[in-house]
């Protein structure tokens, strides 16, 4: 039965794809409902994660990740699919989709540290801003894409198409502030990983190879920032940064935990 919520929530993200890829299959008038299909999407979802979390607390592993990186990405998507930005929600419904799917089919996994430290309040502080910094970032990705894909049909003077985008100044705006959004939330997050391991762990401060990779990552886009506010490099860099940052979010996310061990490790 815990499934059944996930199920409306991955029928209610392919009703919202299928209205941005194939949006005369739809028509227009269902089309104008897509926020509002994504809005009760990601409050059903984040209803099931508190549920099932609360319920279970010791069998958080590689689902509940992924789930919660779908659940980032659905706010970002209500976050700013209006009207005059409803072209993002193009990349956007489908990767909550794909990530949502993929947690109700890969094997379960738990996270080694929990089989120590048990039930904490610093678990859903921690993975509440790592994940809101992981939706912050999605969608600087996602701008990122559509920036690029604009200011090349702009070089090549092919303007088909290019009236339902926003403006670059404005993508480029959004593009920076979801990038800062992320940081800040992924600096917190990690700094209430810290606290709770030192407070949990026997060996807090041994190398643990997740830690070191996403203390890699926010230094990535620490450099990004300072980049844009300090050397003035905007619009292409920023977005190049987020691109390739979010891929090692999702390396970090989905394909890490497994190649290495650690407290971050899945044990089984």
């Amino acid at each position: 039965m815990e499934r059944l919520p996930y199920i409306l929530v991955l029928v209610a993200w392919g009703f919202v794809s299928l209205g941005h890829l194939l949006p005369d299959v739809i028509g227009e008038r269902l089309r104008a409902h897509l926020r509002s299909v994504a809005g009760l999407a990601v409050a059903v979802h984040a209803i099931t994660l508190v549920v099932v979390g609360a319920m279970a607390p010791y069998e958080t592993g590689f689902p509940e990740a992924l789930s919660a990186a779908s659940l980032g990405v659905g706010i970002a998507y209500v976050s700013v699919a209006n009207q005059r930005l409803r072209a993002l929600g193009m990349l956007l419904g489908p990767l909550a989709l794909v990530l949502l799917g993929t947690a109700q089919v890969v094997p379960h996994r738990t996270v080694t540290a929990l089989q120590e430290t048990g039930v904490s309040p610093w678990l859903p502080i921690h993975l509440g801003l790592m994940f809101a910094g992981l939706a912050g970032f999605a969608l600087s990705f996602v701008v990122g894409i559509v920036y690029l894909w604009a200011r090349k049909r702009l070089k090549q003077k092919k303007f088909q198409g290019m009236a339902r985008l926003p403006s670059l100044e404005l993508l480029d705006r959004i593009q920076f502030r979801s990038m800062l959004f992320g940081f800040v939330f992924l600096t917190l997050g990690i700094g209430a990983g810290g606290a709770w391991a030192a407070a949990s762990l026997r060996d807090a401060w041994e190398i643990d190879p997740k830690v070191w990779f996403t203390l890699l990552i926010w230094a990535w886009y620490g450099a990004a920032l300072q980049v844009r506010l300090v050397a003035g490099r905007r619009g292409r860099w920023t977005a190049l940064f987020s691109i390739v940052g979010f891929g090692g979010m999702l390396f970090s996310l989905v394909g890490l935990n497994f190649l290495l061990g650690g407290w971050h490790g899945y044990g089984g």
